[in-house]
């Protein structure tokens, strides 16, 4: 028992086998003949994938798809929607509206794209996804009626409109220059471009020509005024060394203009 507590400790490399430098960490070496039938399974095992995918995509994936034939995708671009559902349909194919759009060359309900494109091998059954027309963009007609035409006119330029014929009536309402009817409603939707026609106010039909007054004396105005339905209005004097004192050298409205009955007629008189 003494003898192995006094017994003299003995360092590790004293009994380390001699071969035991070639399992060190760095003085390893590759033996490509130990390392050989490790390559012939990693061989065996991607060529037996290889093979495993051939078969997956010649035999498998038809049953899965149910061997369905291949057919050409029609053409149906520039098609009626009803028509290009009917041609699709003849060839075994579905479809599905998949956008819609405006468009300045197609009428509405009118096929514009078609994915896949047409002469597409696609199989039976596929759904071919269409873009429809839904014809020119439209705008709403704004409501013209009482106001200027000057203003009718920004309105419509505004909106892309192009004004029409204009043609000119009596109203006992609506202002004169101011627009009385509108060949389109207002709130109808129209394409851009679209024409609108105007009716436009000559103001009321109660009106008469002014009559003359000019070169008469401030007295027979006021007689002439009476007699033709009109009041005397402002009387403005000025000095005059052509006309005679006491004679109308201007009036406001002029002559012949139109004016509704019982209008007042300013005048300017010779001193």
């Amino acid at each position: 028992m003494n003898e192995e507590l006094n017994t003299e400790h003995k360092p590790y490399s004293k009994y380390r086998p001699k071969d035991d430098d070639k399992f060190s960490g760095f003085n390893m070496k590759f033996d490509h003949k130990q390392a050989l039938p490790y390559l012939y399974v990693v061989g065996i095992f991607l060529v037996s994938v290889y093979f495993l995918l051939l078969i997956f995509d010649a035999w498998l994936m038809p049953a899965l798809v149910h061997n369905r034939d291949l057919v050409k995708v029609p053409e149906v671009t520039g098609t009626n929607l009803r028509n290009a559902s009917s041609i699709l349909k003849q060839n075994g194919l579905n479809y599905a509206v998949s956008t819609q759009q405006y468009s300045e060359e197609f009428p509405p309900e009118t096929v514009i794209k078609q994915v896949p494109s047409s002469s597409t091998k696609v199989k039976v059954g596929r759904t071919i996804y269409l873009t429809v027309s839904k014809g020119k963009e439209t705008v709403a007609v704004p409501h013209l009626i009482g106001m200027h035409l000057s203003t009718a006119r920004f309105e419509l330029m505004k909106r892309g409109f192009q004004i029409g014929e204009i043609t000119y009536d009596f109203s006992d309402y609506i202002p004169k220059d101011s627009v009385m009817s509108q060949s389109k409603n207002s709130g109808q939707l129209m394409p851009y471009g679209q024409i609108i026609d105007l009716v436009v106010s000559k103001g009321s039909d109660a009106q008469n020509p002014v009559p003359v007054l000019l070169g008469h004396t401030l007295e027979e105005v006021k007689a002439i005024l009476e007699e033709k339905g009109f009041v005397l209005g402002n009387v403005q004097y000025i000095g005059s060394e052509t006309f005679t004192s006491n004679t109308v050298i201007g009036q406001s409205p002029a002559q012949t203009e139109l004016a509704p009955l019982g209008a007042s007629i300013d005048v300017i008189v010779a001193k």
